[in-house]
């Protein structure tokens, strides 16, 4: 009897979580060029997966310039450029990648130009 009433506690612990538990917050990989990624968060995707999905975001952007935008997806992801800002030295944005089962990656970055 008392295995059940562990394993309902446990349950009800698991299911009261908040769906931003499994929100983490991770270090940017290094840039791969001029410039830096200055946020990376990542739900329901671990650091890692996150850091790969920046890192190909970075390399379908640039593919085509320095300035250019990705309009592919990157391992399985959608990504959406917005508070994009430029001036003449440097580029700085902010990109949320969304994939099915609710799993994001959400970062920002700043590229000289």
């Amino acid at each position: 009897m008392s295995r059940i009433a562990v394993f309902v506690a446990a349950l009800a612990f698991l299911v009261a979580l908040p769906a931003s538990a499994s929100a983490a917050t991770c270090t940017p990989p290094k840039y791969p060029g001029s410039g830096y990624f200055t946020s990376l968060k990542a739900t329901k995707v671990s650091c890692s997966e996150a850091s790969k999905v920046a890192l190909a975001f970075h390399r379908c952007r640039t593919r085509s310039s320095v300035k250019g935008r990705c309009t592919s997806k990157v391992r399985k992801f959608s990504c959406r450029e917005t508070s994009r800002t430029t001036i003449s030295t440097e580029i700085n944005a902010r990109v949320t990648c969304t994939r099915s089962g609710g799993k994001k990656v959400t970062l920002s970055y700043q590229q000289n130009t």
